[in-house]
């Protein structure tokens, strides 16, 4: 029997950080500049595949992880806003302020996990996450304030006030206060502003 034709290659250009880095990866790994840079390459090409970027799909995985620190487990909908509406006829007062302190958790996570980058941002990629395809998250930032809007007109009112603390709480660790909380029916209008820092709380906090 002959031997298998070889596959044909080519030479591609790339910039000299990133072949540095790549070279540096693939030694780590124990694996060949070539097989490594194919590897990438073929997920990139079953990415695209999917409708979907290679750096989308990084950010998911991203997006992802961040749930699975918070302790998240996998719900349906229809299951997640029965408990909710059932838990919420109960105990309203103790289930928002669950969902706030949750809000602050992940606050405090957002501004330590990506203190290097724009952690804002990334709790503007999380909520739209967190919610479905239909639904619709914008966030604007204008010096000192920021607005939150979000539009899902398939959650039920008791959802969308729990969403609402949820996303007071994270703002509220970046060290922003509500001005605004305007909630319908999957609607939600939160307005905030960054807290202002007196002289004489800086000299007591610095005792």
């Amino acid at each position: 029997m002959g031997n298998s034709a070889k596959k044909e290659k080519k030479l591609m250009a790339v910039e000299g950080d990133l072949a540095h880095k790549i070279i540096e990866i693939a030694n780590r790994k124990g694996m060949t500049v070539y097989n490594f840079t194919n590897e990438i390459l073929q997920q990139a090409i079953k990415a695209e595949g999917m409708n979907r970027s290679l750096e989308d799909v990084v950010e998911r995985f991203r997006l992802l992880q961040i749930q699975r620190d918070s302790g998240a487990v996998y719900a349906t909908a229809d299951v997640l806003l029965y408990m909710v509406q059932e838990l919420y006829k109960q105990k309203k007062e103790e289930l928002l302020q669950k969902w706030y302190e949750s809000g602050r958790w992940h606050g405090k996570y957002f501004k330590i996990k990506f203190n290097d980058e724009q952690p804002l941002d990334m709790v503007e990629k999380f909520l739209r996450s967190c919610s479905p395809d239909s639904c619709e998250i914008r966030m604007f930032r204008d010096g000192d304030k920021l607005l939150l809007n979000r539009v899902s007109p398939n959650d039920s009112m008791e959802y969308t006030e729990l969403f609402s603390k949820f996303s007071e709480g994270i703002m509220h660790s970046f060290g922003y206060e509500t001005k605004m909380n305007d909630v319908s029916k999957g609607l939600i209008a939160l307005q905030f502003e960054k807290r202002k820092v007196s002289s004489a709380t800086i000299i007591e906090d610095g005792r």
